[in-house]
């Protein structure tokens, strides 16, 4: 058998969508704010076609914002696990499982070896007080005998997991507590980002340490705040300097183009600094705390609001 010489990254997050139907204070994407945009699959199949002959990803996931409000959510399910041949888990907020039209199908249609664990469902779950909403929606969403999950192996540290007899997987992982995000607000209360030493703040982020990588518009990036800054600032103008503005918008991100004409040793610099780390919080900022995630426009807990109310909310 040949050796794969393609470039491995451990993880690889795919951000299809800036919209969220949550309201979760400190999102480290910014979608607690009203950011539009969204991804269609059909529109970078072809350059995830290209960037699989380049790239291996141990661990693909798919999130947003909130991914299962993307319009083409099981093209890209399909689409990814089809090109990498790899289980993608969907990291959803868990509201909108039974609102999804052919989403179970999806997950229960990968099964390219028996061995092979199947496309899953990761709840991050934002409010503790509704740990049994979301379970109960899970269990809805799940088919005949359901089991919880006890093997560590396949439990990827979540706090609770589900398996339905048909091998289609939900899991739960508790965050609740957030650190400072990236948009923050001046003592003026507008938007604004942080102004930083990006070394320090680069020696202390989170994707840096778990080697967490992003897909976002069919680019690689190292970082999942920077490539989104411009198109947030588009549409929440922050109060930010003019050579901090020129600054966010001279972003690189890696390109398929410039991989395929440069080779994947350019990959090698992909967990270097960049001038952008300074619009990051240091440890002096990064305060954690707990959030309460409520429905856009909405100030009870979720598990408050009436299941016929919900639906038609979302």
């Amino acid at each position: 058998m040949l050796k794969d010489t393609r470039y491995l990254l451990d993880k690889v997050e795919f951000y299809i969508t800036n919209v969220c139907n949550l309201n979760c204070d400190q999102c480290n994407r910014f979608n607690d704010y009203k950011f539009a945009g969204w991804q269609r699959w059909s529109d970078y199949e072809s350059i995830h076609q290209r960037w699989a002959e380049l790239v291996d990803i141990k661990f693909l996931v798919i999130l947003g914002g909130e991914p299962l409000l993307n319009p083409s959510i099981n093209e890209w399910i399909t689409g990814l696990g089809n090109i990498w041949k790899r289980p993608i888990q969907i990291l959803t907020n868990g509201t909108r499982l039974n609102q999804t039209p052919g989403l179970y199908e999806t997950l229960l249609s990968w099964d390219p070896d028996p061995k092979q664990l199947k496309h899953w469902i990761g709840i991050s779950v934002h409010n503790m007080a509704d740990m049994d909403y979301y379970v109960q929606e899970a269990k809805k969403f799940l088919r005949g005998n359901i089991q919880t999950v006890t093997d560590k192996a396949i439990m990827y540290g979540a706090d609770l997991a589900l398996l339905d007899e048909n091998g289609v997987r939900v899991h739960f992982w508790i965050q609740d507590n957030f650190y400072n995000a990236a948009v923050t607000k001046n003592e003026n209360g507008e938007l604004t980002l942080f102004n930083n030493d990006p070394e320090l703040a680069h020696r202390h982020c989170g994707f840096v340490q778990w080697k967490n990588y992003h897909f976002i518009r069919g680019t690689l990036n190292k970082c999942g705040p920077a490539p989104l800054f411009p198109e947030f600032d588009q549409q929440h103008p922050l109060a930010i300097s003019s050579a901090d503005r020129e600054l966010i918008n001279a972003y690189q991100p890696y390109t398929i183009d410039q991989v395929e004409q440069q080779g994947t040793d350019i990959l090698k610099t992909i967990d270097d600094m960049l001038p952008q780390c300074k619009f990051c919080p240091v440890p002096a900022d990064m305060k954690y705390r707990q959030i309460h995630a409520t429905l856009k426009n909405k100030t009870i807990p979720i598990s408050q609001i009436k299941a016929k109310e919900l639906q038609e909310l979302q």
